[in-house]
């Protein structure tokens, strides 16, 4: 199999020898300008993914596809974004795959609708609700480039209200997620599942209590903590300054029975 090139008209990751990223859209007789020299575009474009060019400054410069998160993580923001290792935890629990049916919301930057629409591709559809638009044209440009722009539909409204039927998975990255487990009951089919992500304890207890008035068992509540090393020879250690809690992230599964208040759900909650 011939080695992929980048070509003009694509966003490429540019990695340089001192760690910095840049995310560059090549185009025909350009020029990029960093702290890291000067980058003719025409130097980069016809040459093979994992190739390293040299900057006008002799920094070496590493030339990569973008991954998913890349082009993610490059969106505009009005609202704090999911990381990606919550990212991965939620995508999990969802079940999502090649045909599921997601509802979500709110949409905010678009992170969490865009990396699930990679997930649920193909066949499957991201259905992502928000009471302001601001970001839709953002976000629709991002799921071109990503190629996923079947996958994803983008709703102006209250994620109280909505009203898909047959849902495998409903995610509320909102404020006040309680409220919206109504909304996730009637939409999600018999089974599906309900993920929500609160930054404080007071919402994760009204989320859970919410979910077992609402038939939502088989309950996981937890949060990830990633510690980075830095490796070097003769002095390996932890990296000094990590990121700790960002969020806790809540799942459960919809039964036909309406209030599991009484239930024995086998706590303290966590993976068994």
């Amino acid at each position: 199999m011939e080695p992929r090139s980048a070509s003009h008209g694509e966003r490429v990751l540019l990695l340089t020898e001192k760690g910095n990223r840049y995310l560059v859209t090549l185009k025909r007789g350009e020029r990029f300008h960093s702290e890291d020299g000067v980058i003719s575009h025409d130097d980069v474009a016809g040459k093979p993914y994992g190739s390293v060019v040299t900057s006008s400054t002799g920094t070496k410069v590493a030339l990569l596809y973008p991954q998913v998160y890349d082009l993610l993580a490059s969106l505009p923001r009005r609202t704090q974004i999911v990381y990606p290792k919550d990212l991965g935890l939620i995508a999990f629990l969802l079940d999502a795959k090649p045909g599921s049916l997601i509802v979500e919301g709110g949409t905010g930057s678009g992170v969490l609708a865009l990396y699930l629409a990679t997930r649920v591709h193909p066949g499957g559809k991201v259905i992502s609700y928000d009471l302001n638009d601001e970001f839709f044209p953002a976000v629709r440009k991002a799921a071109e480039r990503l190629g996923v722009q079947e996958a994803v539909e983008l709703r102006r409204g209250d994620l109280r209200d909505a009203d898909v039927e047959g849902a495998d998975g409903f995610v509320a990255d909102v404020p006040e997620p309680w409220e919206v487990v109504p909304a996730a009951r009637r939409c999600l089919r018999g089974g599906g599942v309900f993920v929500s992500i609160v930054p404080s304890v007071n919402q994760l207890e009204r989320s859970v209590l919410a979910m077992r008035r609402n038939g939502i068992i088989d309950l996981f509540v937890g949060e990830l903590m990633i510690r980075p090393w830095r490796v070097r020879e003769g002095a390996t250690r932890p990296v000094h300054v990590t990121r700790g809690h960002t969020v806790f992230v809540i799942s459960g599964r919809k039964v036909e029975e309406a209030d599991v208040s009484s239930w024995n759900l086998k706590l303290p909650f966590g993976f068994r």
